[in-house]
């Protein structure tokens, strides 16, 4: 697969995979207020959040892939929907507040009020973690700035009044089933940096949250830049967990639940460690995570890791073998486009050592040197003479890039072929 303007390496990547159901979502009030077709509703929504928030002002989650400020779920499952809304008064001595309000005929009135934590509203979601088909309200602060732990705490609302469940510190949480019992869990990544890091799956039951597993890791770490939780293998569920080491080194730790503890399949950094950071995830959409490690295209073993065009292999756990390769892709380092390698390429083709990953790219076959495919950097006027013969990939600011095949690789024709 290719696509322009993608790059799988950034570090602001991937979302904490917690599915909501039941709920709509409003993005952005003064958007809203702007838009001509807002429905009554909605209006009316925003206009009484307005009249209550005594001099306080709407805040989003800091979360980009989460970052609508209203959710109108239904909390307490009596079929009548609830508006779930965060404010910050800057000049109070708690910054962060909570504001729950309910549909009543034509209008919403305001139920509860409640306070959060810290000074930035870092994520927001409505889920049910009790099993019970209440919806609970998870909210992960912090005082601001990267780097920093966070809070993440779990409120409840029933019968008007809104209850604390649980807080503790994060610096990542999942939402998931691990255990695979039907009933949701929180795994929460608590990192002491340099030295160890603490993850914890609890689970409610008899009235609290209690702790299902932990499992310690003693790799020191600058940071996680990416977790994520799903299936390690299509009977195992688990977490991966991409860390920063030194200035650009990475490494991944897989971790599943068996039989309600947690297990480290990679005790040593050393099996998955990168010369840069790569998002771990569902890559190749089979509904099983994958690993991501730089590999050198054959022949390029003594040229400086720089000038390297680098080949992503991505790999799935399997209890028998272990790590096992499942998909191979040439990575634009710049965010470009990336290019997903057909499965008889893999091991077969490599990257011609004339190329220039910013200029020019030959694919060829290991054995004969054969070309199998270009990708080509044109100029504007260059391009207008050779677009006949070139697909057209990607756009750069002043350049545009083209993709030639030397076979029947086509881009967009067929699900083993490259596509944008």
């Amino acid at each position: 697969m290719m696509l322009a303007k993608r790059w799988c390496t950034t570090i602001a990547g991937f979302f904490l995979l917690m599915v909501l159901s039941g709920c709509s979502f409003i993005s952005d009030p003064k958007s809203l207020m702007q838009t001509p077709q807002l429905s009554s509703d909605k209006a009316s929504l925003i206009s009484v959040i307005k009249s209550e928030l005594k001099g306080g002002e709407i805040i989003s989650p800091r979360d980009v892939r989460n970052s609508s400020s209203i959710r109108t779920p239904d909390l307490n499952n009596d079929g009548v929907k609830e508006a779930v809304v965060f404010y910050q008064t800057p000049d109070e001595a708690v910054r962060i507040h909570g504001m729950i309000l309910e549909r009543e005929k034509d209008t919403w009135a305001l139920k509860a009020r409640f306070d959060g934590e810290g000074q930035e509203l870092e994520t927001f979601d409505v889920l049910d973690l009790t099993g019970d088909g209440n919806l609970e309200i998870i909210a992960g602060f912090s005082n601001g700035g990267d780097g920093l732990q966070k809070g993440l705490t779990v409120y409840s609302y029933h019968e008007g009044a809104v209850e604390k469940m649980m807080a503790l510190p994060y610096d990542y949480f999942m939402v998931d089933d691990l255990n695979q019992d039907g009933q949701p869990d929180i795994t929460v990544v608590s990192l002491k940096r340099q030295q160890f890091a603490t993850v914890t799956a609890y689970q409610y039951a008899d009235g609290s949250f209690q702790q299902l597993s932990q499992l310690e890791l003693n790799d020191p770490v600058s940071d996680y830049y990416n977790a994520v939780s799903g299936n390690i293998t299509p009977k195992l569920k688990g977490i991966i967990l991409d860390a920063s080491v030194g200035t650009h080194s990475a490494f991944s730790t897989i971790i599943v639940m068996k039989d309600g503890q947690f297990v480290n399949l990679l005790p040593s950094q050393d099996m998955t460690l990168k010369g840069y950071p790569i998002m771990s995830g569902d890559v190749n959409n089979d509904g099983v995570l994958e690993v991501g490690m730089l590999e050198k295209p054959k022949g390029w073993e003594y040229i400086s890791f720089d000038e390297i065009p680098w080949l992503f292999t991505y790999y799935q756990w399997d209890e028998k073998d272990g790590l096992k390769s499942v998909m191979q892709q040439y990575m634009d380092m710049a965010g470009r486009f990336y290019f997903n390698f057909p499965k008889e390429w893999r091991g077969n083709v490599t990257i011609d050592t004339k190329s220039d990953k910013n200029e020019h790219l030959w694919f060829v076959k290991t054995d004969t040197n054969e070309v199998v495919a270009e990708i080509r950097f044109f100029t504007l006027s260059e391009w207008e003479k050779n677009k006949a013969d070139w697909q057209f990939l990607a756009q750069d600011t002043d350049r545009v890039i083209g993709f030639l095949s030397h076979t029947d690789l086509k881009v967009n024709k067929g699900e083993t072929e490259i596509k944008r």
